[in-house]
């Protein structure tokens, strides 16, 4: 009963803000600055996703100005991938930089400007740091074993130059942003 009277309500309060708008004639504008806090409904993965690629979001909450409310809680709207970028071949981390390019106002579904929200994930510093002193230890004990000290030495390097290598041919850790995230954007 409840979920039913919720959605009656929100149905309506969306058809008196389509009726208000159709009367004035005009689409109201997001006022430039307003910061947008949305939620994701779908899950994003940098491996999966390429430049340009949209995903579906709803408003967590109203888009206010002059007193009035342009844009409920709950409106759909969308975001999309502008940039991707992958870590360095021994340390940083790897980005999405996602905007929201449309919100629904009324019955409208409105193309709106953000700034870019910047996405990162875990760098890539400590695996490779972790990489390079394994493979320095292995080649180390390896080097002992064959070679006495001197190949100690020997060893140690050569495995600790294997380390960094295997580090640089592995891409950093995926991007992953699941369902119901919150972001926030500004709008320009």
């Amino acid at each position: 009963m409840f979920i039913t009277i919720r959605s009656f309500r929100h149905c309506w309060m969306l058809g008196f803000s389509a009726i208000v708008f159709a009367q004035s004639g005009e689409t109201p504008t997001i006022p430039k600055g307003t910061q947008v806090t949305v939620r994701t409904l779908d899950s994003i993965q940098s491996k999966q996703s390429e430049v340009g690629q949209s995903y579906r979001c709803t408003m967590d909450s109203p888009v206010v100005a002059e007193g009035k409310e342009i844009v409920s809680k709950g409106a759909d709207c969308v975001m999309k991938i502008v940039e991707m970028k992958s870590a360095g071949k021994l340390k940083g981390s790897n980005e999405l930089k996602l905007v929201v390019s449309e919100i629904r106002v009324g019955s409208n579904l409105i193309a709106v400007n953000s700034e870019p929200t910047e996405v990162k994930g875990k760098g890539k510093g400590k695996s490779t740091g972790l990489r390079t002193g394994i493979g320095a230890a292995a080649g180390a004990g390896l080097g002992a074993v064959l070679g006495g000290g001197k190949g100690a030495a020997i060893g140690g390097g050569i495995g600790a130059g294997a380390g960094a290598a295997s580090a640089a041919m592995t891409s950093g850790p995926e991007i992953k942003v699941p369902p119901e995230t919150l972001l926030t954007f500004v709008i320009q």
